[in-house]
């Protein structure tokens, strides 16, 4: 009987990046393989005892390999079958030109895990990608479809790797794997090398200008974040935000010139001729194949339009999925906030203090800042991807009064700020915890300090939760002078 992991079986694979998705990949195909070589170009990577449980005196199957020079090596792809390659690596990286040189497929993690789930497995699939509000969207479908009595776990983009929830050692019977429903979160990153990946049910929710430093422009970005669509089918579904200009346009003229599409749900805040879902009054309304309906949204604690949009998105699989109108209300009511996520930190020294670290885009910032008057003090800058603040900029004016700029982005961002017509003051700094402490001093009684940076995190931090986390912190200590 042939096996789902006949795919690697005595095969000798390398796995490009040892974070979590790499870590992940070893841990669940190494015993079916020949071989498998790890490499990272960070010299210094701790791995613990990340690998001990798959090496003993009898097993050599495994090698290991750090340090700068490892992604140029052709050593290293020597008798190669199939490389992973983890989401953080860039695809121009020598170790993947080599590997296309000499006609070894290159592959993510994502279609590696897709690839060895089965027919019946891979028809329990909802994919969700988005420039911003993925997390939330499937951690909310995650909420929902548990809360009525499904088997489901989020996983992909969100921290635990697709890879992670496929059962190689045989702990639980096939019954309960089959029926697991996997609701993945997607990035731009993964999608770069996807082949076959082909979700039952996609969810699209905005594409607006990041990672532009990786994929070199915005098109090539947009182009990226609609491969999710790639392999679906007519007996598939997709669920797009119409109040998004590009997708609305890329779905129409995917429509016009392609055979082969899923049956699209449209979503968007007003009502339109062809719009399945829309919202008015603390009601969101749909009109699915033969379900129709309303959800009271009155009560969420997800406020502002951006979470509306989200909420909708969030709906429509479980319309798919038979959930009834009451079960989905009440998840939504029950629905915490994630974390660094226009988080409310509360009245520090007579400031509302917010922590929107997650906010890694100049569209996510827009988004935060849209709910208040002009009171902000604003925490901004950080890595910099060669994103366009420009639309930013002509909006600051109406809500913030004093600018706070950090990172590698604070002297662009400064000199696209100074020839516009600003009316703020703006000041710059070389740590978060300065940035916090001018912060404090420049904001008045009963205004809004935010951390909203626009930029990812990765010059000053490990992630956007480690500066998220330090922001709290620092605005806690202020507290207690």
């Amino acid at each position: 009987m042939k096996s789902r992991y006949d795919l690697v079986k005595d095969k000798n694979l390398l796995v490009v990046g040892l974070g979590r998705t790499g870590i992940s990949v070893i841990g669940k195909i190494l015993g079916f393989c020949s071989c498998i070589t790890g490499i990272d170009s960070n010299p210094d990577l701790k791995l613990g005892d990340a690998f001990n449980k798959h090496q003993d005196a009898s097993s050599n199957n495994l090698k290991i390999i750090l340090g700068k020079d490892t992604l140029e090596g052709k050593e290293v792809i020597e008798k190669i079958d199939l490389a992973i390659i983890s989401p953080g690596v860039p695809g121009n990286a020598p170790i993947i030109k080599l590997a296309r040189e000499n006609k070894i497929p290159v592959w993510s993690e994502l279609e590696l895990a897709w690839r060895l789930l089965s027919k019946e497995e891979q028809a329990r699939t909802i994919a969700v990608t988005g420039t911003n509000g993925k997390t939330t969207v499937v951690t909310l479908i995650g909420k929902i479809l548990n809360d009525s009595g499904n088997n489901c776990i989020v996983c992909g983009n969100v921290g635990l790797p697709l890879i992670e929830t496929i059962d190689t050692e045989n702990k639980y019977n096939s019954n309960s794997r089959e029926n697991l429903i996997r609701v993945i979160e997607v990035s731009s990153f993964q999608l770069e090398r996807i082949y076959h990946f082909k979700p039952h049910i996609s969810v699209i929710l905005n594409i607006t200008s990041d990672h532009i430093d990786r994929h070199k422009s915005f098109e090539n970005y947009g182009d990226l974040k609609l491969k999710l669509l790639a392999n679906q089918n007519e007996d598939d579904w997709s669920i797009v935000n119409i109040d998004d200009q590009y997708i609305n346009k890329k779905i129409k003229a995917l429509s016009g010139r392609q055979n082969q599409l899923p049956e699209f749900i449209k979503f968007g805040l007003e009502p339109e001729d062809d719009t399945n879902i829309f919202y008015k009054d603390n009601y969101i309304y749909y009109q699915i194949e033969r379900s129709k309906g309303k959800i009271n949204i009155e009560n969420t604690p997800l406020k502002g339009k951006h979470n509306i949009s989200n909420i909708m998105a969030s709906i429509a699989p479980a319309i798919l999925m038979n959930i009834n109108e009451k079960n989905i209300e009440k998840s939504i009511k029950n629905f915490k906030p994630l974390d660094h996520r226009q988080e409310y930190l509360g009245y520090i020294n007579n400031i509302r203090c917010f922590n929107d670290s997650k906010s890694t885009n100049p569209d996510a910032t827009m988004v935060a800042i849209n709910d208040f008057g002009k009171e902000i003090t604003l925490i901004m800058g950080g890595k910099d991807k060669d994103m366009d603040f420009s639309e930013l900029i002509s909006v600051l004016n109406k809500k913030v009064k004093n600018l706070i700029l950090i990172g590698e982005t604070a002297v662009r961002i400064y000199d696209q700020v100074i020839v516009s017509h600003y009316d703020y003051k703006i000041y710059k700094c070389s740590t978060l915890e300065a940035a916090v402490k001018k912060g404090f001093k420049v904001a008045g009684p009963g205004e809004v300090l935010m951390l909203s940076p626009a930029c990812a995190s990765m010059d000053m931090f490990k992630d956007y939760k480690e500066r998220g986390n330090s922001f709290k912190r620092l605005v806690i200590s202020e507290k207690i002078r």
